[in-house]
């Protein structure tokens, strides 16, 4: 049985080969890559995949934040140095003007903006100053008289309202309203100096051709 078992481990390779010379030119650079190798942590290696994550998430945020970005304002309020106050808005986009009445108070504009609705919903007459009547033509004296004045741009209807022109028991009523004509979408506007505010105000009847 010895002789078997000598036999045995005579033909077994791994007791043939010698052992390794550390002086090998060829395991010295095998030991150099390895040692070249930066080894990484377990811990570092989950910090590694945390603040991928963060990134990813942040340029997930900003994509979302770009897609759901809000459209520009559909009015602004600007008060002057010289206690003049601007307002624009767009006719089409303000539905609901709470808001913009309120920035309006706050800022001591004496005036309240109100969609027009049809003069069948609206039947009871403004209680106007006589001092201010409604103005087809005007010279430029009466129109420094006048607590506002407006015109349409681009942009929508622009205002400049004097509240230091407004008599004390006064108030300024802006009323506007889209009206589909023949020729398309028109915007109205009509400024009233006002003794009482009004509940509602009546879109005008058309200009007789």
């Amino acid at each position: 049985m010895n002789d078997t078992l000598g036999r045995l481990r005579a033909a077994d390779p791994a007791l043939t080969m010698l052992e390794p010379d550390p002086r090998d030119s060829q395991a010295q650079a095998l030991l150099e890559r390895v040692l070249a190798v930066p080894q990484v942590s377990p811990g570092r290696r989950g910090r590694r995949r945390l603040v991928a994550a963060v990134a990813g998430a942040t340029v997930a945020a900003a994509a979302t934040a770009f897609v759901i970005a809000e459209p520009a304002a559909a009015y602004t309020v600007d008060k002057h140095a010289d206690g003049s106050i601007a307002v624009s808005f767009r006719a089409d986009r303000l539905k609901d003007t709470d808001k913009l009445n309120a920035e309006l108070a706050r800022a001591g504009a004496r005036t309240v903006v109100m969609r027009m609705v049809p003069a069948d919903q609206c039947t009871t007459p403004l209680d106007m100053d006589p001092m201010f009547p409604f103005l087809t033509t005007a010279t430029p004296e009466q129109l420094n008289r006048y607590p506002v004045s407006y015109q349409f741009q681009d942009t929508g209807v622009v205002i400049t309202i004097r509240p230091d022109k407004i008599p004390a028991a006064d108030a300024l009523a802006f009323g506007y309203a889209i009206r589909n004509d023949r020729d398309g979408r028109t915007t109205i506007a009509v400024p009233a100096v006002v003794r009482t505010l009004p509940s509602c105000m009546a879109i005008p009847n058309r200009p007789r051709r």
